[in-house]
């Protein structure tokens, strides 16, 4: 994940005329909007670097044309990391010359921040991906409606318990085991009705997995995430199962 130098803000709200903007956390959680219209861009600055001043670590920044932020608003956003520690600032000359800091001490903070912000920015990563995920499911339902005879239930079971990964009050993925799994049942084939050899065999998987991890929605939701946004890693991954 790219970070954006935070003094590239600055010249970007003169050079774009910004003075809208929201200060997202590590987990998607807005922590600052400032949408007063009276603000000049110079008033925008100063509440950002305000906000910078006296909070750490690492943070998503959307600025906005508009004082209302809703769907159809195009943001333009940037990752900044604003960590703090107090061990930055103590020059490393010093310790070689035998000054009254320590060089162990120094590298272990190194070593811990650089496990914080990793830490932070896949939180950020799995946000922005449980955002893109609420605006595609009502898509995906639509999708699979009536198109695999008694596995209905199944693919809706599926679907309600990944709708509570992302804060459906309503679901919970807990909810999947409460759901009598159907049994496999394939419809006679027609000319307006016919499901292949690979269609069948991807439904027996599904009705085999839902019913043997309980995790199910959680494991192949990421396996999802992988290929879509990490080839790489997803490749790895299948090439370690092509070898069992």
């Amino acid at each position: 994940m790219n970070l954006t130098n935070i003094k590239y803000l600055y010249d970007l709200m003169d050079k774009e005329s910004f003075t809208f903007f929201t200060v997202y956390d590590s987990k998607g959680s807005p922590m600052r909007d400032q949408c007063n219209e009276s603000y000049s861009v110079d008033d925008a600055k100063e509440d950002l670097q305000q906000f910078l001043q006296y909070n750490s670590g690492v943070f998503r920044v959307e600025f906005r044309r508009t004082k209302v932020n809703n769907a159809n608003t195009k943001n333009y956003s940037f990752t900044v990391d604003n960590f703090k520690n107090e061990v930055d600032d103590k020059p490393i000359g010093s310790v070689m010359m035998g000054g009254n800091g320590d060089y162990v001490s120094i590298i272990t903070a190194k070593d811990e921040r650089i496990g914080q912000l990793q830490e932070q920015m896949y939180s950020e990563m799995v946000a922005n991906m449980n955002k893109q995920h609420e605006m595609q499911l009502e898509a995906l339902k639509k999708e699979n409606s009536n198109k695999n005879g008694n596995n209905d239930a199944l693919i809706q079971a599926g679907l309600s318990a990944i709708m509570g990964m992302f804060g459906n009050s309503q679901i919970g993925v807990s909810g999947i085991d409460s759901i009598e799994m159907p049994e496999l049942v394939y419809q006679k084939e027609t000319k307006d009705n016919v499901m292949d050899d690979k269609t069948k065999k991807i439904n027996n998987a599904v009705v085999r997995l839902i019913r043997g991890d309980k995790d199910f929605a959680n494991h192949i939701t990421k396996l999802a995430d992988l290929c879509d946004d990490n080839i790489l890693i997803y490749n790895m991954a299948i090439a370690k199962l092509d070898n069992l």
